[in-house]
């Protein structure tokens, strides 16, 4: 949040301490409504920012790797559809295991963002297996398009895993 929301917003707070009941939960609706307009405006720029910290990263390395560590270039990288989808898959695992252990990648933490449950609850094995899955699937074919189609701008990827991606500011 930018410092003129959270100004905007602890001001709403000291408001709501002040005020009369019925003031205050005047108060508490304007600070959930500000609350979703910048959830809705921002949100999809955090996952951008997520995608793209966990890329450079995470996945850069493994490419830079497995080209020019194990193979003897580009030229040879492009050829082997087998060290792609080795590099895809380790990529995957690491993702895989820091969303069990802390529900964010480095890129996730970066924008303040984290994988839950739908019911809030801790991940497991199979919804970050699915999750990954068909998050491969919807980059392929494009389908990430979708979530911006939708009200709730959930993606397919976390509407099948049963997740969704919350808001967790850094301490």
């Amino acid at each position: 949040m930018g410092k003129a929301k959270k100004k905007k917003k602890n001001k709403l707070q000291q408001e709501q301490i002040k005020a009369t009941p019925k003031e205050s939960n005047k108060n508490i609706r304007e600070n959930a409504d500000i609350e979703k307009r910048i959830s809705k405006t921002n949100f999809l720029l955090a996952r951008l920012k997520a995608f793209l910290t966990d890329m450079f990263l995470i996945n850069m390395p493994i490419l830079y790797i497995a080209t020019y560590v194990f193979l003897k270039g580009k030229e040879d990288f492009l050829h082997n559809q087998f060290v792609i989808f080795t590099c895809t898959l380790l990529y995957c695992l690491i993702l895989g295991i820091f969303f069990y252990v802390k529900g964010q990648t480095p890129g996730f933490k970066y924008a303040q963002i984290m994988l839950c449950s739908t019911d809030g609850r801790r991940l497991c094995i199979s919804q970050i297996l699915i999750y990954l899955f068909v998050w491969i699937v919807e980059l392929s074919f494009f389908l990430w398009i979708l979530m911006f189609l939708r009200k709730d701008k959930k993606s397919l990827h976390e509407i099948i895993s049963g997740t969704k991606i919350v808001y967790k500011p850094n301490a």
